[in-house]
């Protein structure tokens, strides 16, 4: 048959790549699960083909307990977790792809001794790509030409949203703040991206949001505006090398962590006279101080006309 009589084919029905099936146990085995994927098509204008596959996977996590006033009494998480990625396109030969619509769900079983267990939680997120790594599902949106790409982050513990980040580090930039007793996360998320719409919704013309979070909570979400007329002038967003740091007496210089040697069993008397930077050129930034394990957003010090919101986190 030939290559065109196939695609012609292909528009009475979707392609079936991999069916479900019922799973049975072998002998010896505590658990077993199967998945499907899919792929379809369908004419779309000027020539070309709309295209949505679906795929599924699984990944075994591991996560180590979290820091905190019991954590010595909290064992490791063992957990699988079952990832469905959607993808639509508008595609074809001599055609540059166009993304249409993406999406992540993942379902969270704990692994134990007697097997697989019940559906802990289901994340469901708008991205085109996921990765889990211990603790985190992090959901990429892709960026294209001048937009950066963006991840929202995920708590694999909690199933609770944390914060999208746009820098560098571990998943992008995170700065952080460690005791022997509690841990918490600063991340940043910068215009432009394709998830402003969303990122950035709550207060006009802002172009920053800057989050604090423990690994299963988001904390704070503290919108920055700026002035409208800046957001597309050649000192706006698109000119900005965005870099966050905290200080304290300790440790004077500005540094992406914080170890702290208190032992107190409440994270106020722990995360307290510390001093967040965000540096986003040579004559622009941001300085809020961190006290009572909260941002102070009434002592920020900020360049003329702008302004910190804070959010629902």
């Amino acid at each position: 048959m030939s290559r065109s009589a196939l695609l012609g084919a292909s528009f009475l029905a979707p392609v079936l790549l991999m069916v479900s099936m019922s799973a049975t146990l072998a002998e010896g085995e505590l658990a077993t699960d199967q998945a499907s994927s899919t792929f379809s098509m369908k004419p779309a204008e000027d020539g070309l083909y709309e295209v949505t596959t679906v795929n599924t996977r699984f990944e075994t996590d591991f996560v180590p307990p979290s820091t905190g006033a019991e954590a010595g009494e909290r064992g490791d998480i063992y957990q699988l977790v079952e990832i469905e990625e959607t993808h639509v396109n508008k595609e074809g030969p001599g055609a540059d792809g166009e993304r249409v619509a993406g999406k992540v769900k993942a379902t969270v079983y704990p692994l134990e001794k007697t097997g697989k267990g019940a559906a802990k939680f289901t994340i469901e997120a708008e991205g085109d790509e996921s990765k889990v790594d211990g603790p985190y599902l992090t959901v990429t949106r892709w960026g294209c030409c001048a937009l950066s790409s963006t991840d929202a982050v995920y708590s694999l513990q909690s199933g609770k949203y944390l914060f999208n980040s746009t820098g560098y580090g571990p998943s992008f930039q995170w700065t952080t703040l460690t005791s022997k007793n509690f841990e918490r996360i600063l991340a940043f998320h910068v215009a432009p991206t394709e998830m402003d719409d969303v990122v950035l919704k709550g207060a006009p013309n802002a172009a920053i949001v800057i989050a604090y979070a423990t690994r299963t909570e988001p904390l704070q979400r503290v919108l920055v505006t700026v002035p409208k007329e800046l957001l597309d002038s050649d000192d706006g967003p698109l000119s900005w090398d965005p870099k966050l740091e905290v200080s304290n007496k300790a440790q004077p210089k500005p540094s992406d962590h914080i170890w702290s040697d208190k032992l107190d069993q409440d994270p106020a008397k722990v995360f307290t006279d510390i001093t967040v930077q965000m540096t986003l050129g040579p004559k622009l930034k941001i300085v809020v101080p961190l006290a009572g394990d909260k941002l102070q957003l009434d002592k920020a010090k900020l360049p003329k006309g702008w302004a910190l919101v804070e959010v629902q986190p």
